[in-house]
């Protein structure tokens, strides 16, 4: 016999499904609206798409931690000149009656047709494997990687672009990375940009930063980490290194690897204690985020 509380449950899941999708069309909208306004401006990789995200968003929502990383804008080189949709196969096809799903299908395939793996491997893919995580297939965890900047590729990269026209991208473009984040409602976030990119972050804090995590160098290089909350009072953690040529690009993979443990451990997800490090004492600000330090 059915009870009532089964019954319960069924609805609240057929509303929560309802209510996600209508959240997944109206960013659709909202990133295409976008496109269409800036596709014909120099700036912007031709022919191209906007990026929601990209990675299999139905493991994503499945996984015991779900993670998002956080870049500036998509690259040009996920459009080659020679094939511009050859990591989007489905954009390909007529879409004239099922375009939503043709793009949606783009994205969540990306990785597993011809990403751009030198990007992300050298980037986010270890740390990520810390964690029981991936962007690829063959983890506990599935990530998926967001632009905070902008969801348009654009030529050049953002550090080389004018203000003004950073000004005009980002001013859309913050807006609609936080619908999105409110949407994929991620457990972990990371990020590593320069410093002054942290300040678009405007989720309510729901604590300070902190090192979680010190590497000894000549200089030393923190993992920082902050909790914020999104919609629906869900508590989401920020985890932030500073950048170089590429995202956490001034530490090992094997040290990205253990980073991951480390959180990991932290979140209680892990039987092993014995990888979390003690606190470095408190340091200001500057030190910590590297405020003047620009980064790709």
């Amino acid at each position: 016999m059915i009870t009532l509380q089964v019954v319960c449950n069924k609805i609240e899941r057929m509303i929560f499904i309802v209510i996600q999708e209508a959240k997944l069309n109206h960013l659709i909208k909202a990133y295409w609206d976008m496109y269409e306004t800036h596709k014909d401006f120099s700036y912007v990789v031709k022919p191209s798409m906007p990026i929601l995200y990209f990675g299999n968003s139905k493991k994503y929502f499945e996984s015991p931690i779900r993670i998002i990383t956080v870049g500036l804008s998509p690259s040009k080189r996920d459009f080659p000149k020679t094939d511009p949709f050859q990591r989007f196969q489905s954009m390909k096809q007529d879409h004239y009656y099922h375009f939503d799903q043709q793009y949606i299908d783009a994205l969540e395939h990306y990785f597993e047709e011809n990403p751009y793996k030198d990007w992300y491997n050298s980037s986010f893919e270890y740390l990520l494997n810390g964690l029981d995580a991936s962007f690829y297939a063959g983890k506990e965890n599935m990530a998926l990687h967001t632009d905070i900047c902008s969801p348009l590729a654009i030529h050049p990269t953002w550090d080389d672009l004018g203000k003004n026209v950073q000004i005009e991208l980002q001013t859309k473009g913050v807006q609609l990375w936080h619908q999105l984040v409110d949407y994929l409602q991620p457990d972990i976030i990371f990020i590593s940009v320069a410093g002054e990119h942290l300040g678009k972050i405007q989720f309510e804090s729901v604590s300070d930063w902190e090192t979680i995590y010190t590497l000894q160098k000549d200089r030393p290089y923190l993992i920082n980490s902050k909790k914020v909350k999104l919609s629906n009072n869900k508590r989401t953690t920020i985890y932030f290194g500073r950048a170089a040529e590429l995202p956490f690009g001034l530490v090992s993979n094997e040290n990205k690897k253990n980073i991951g443990r480390q959180i990991k451990a932290l979140m209680g997800k892990s039987k092993d204690k014995s990888t979390i490090v003690p606190f470095l004492p408190e340091q200001n600000d500057g030190e910590i985020f590297n405020w003047n330090e620009e980064a790709q």
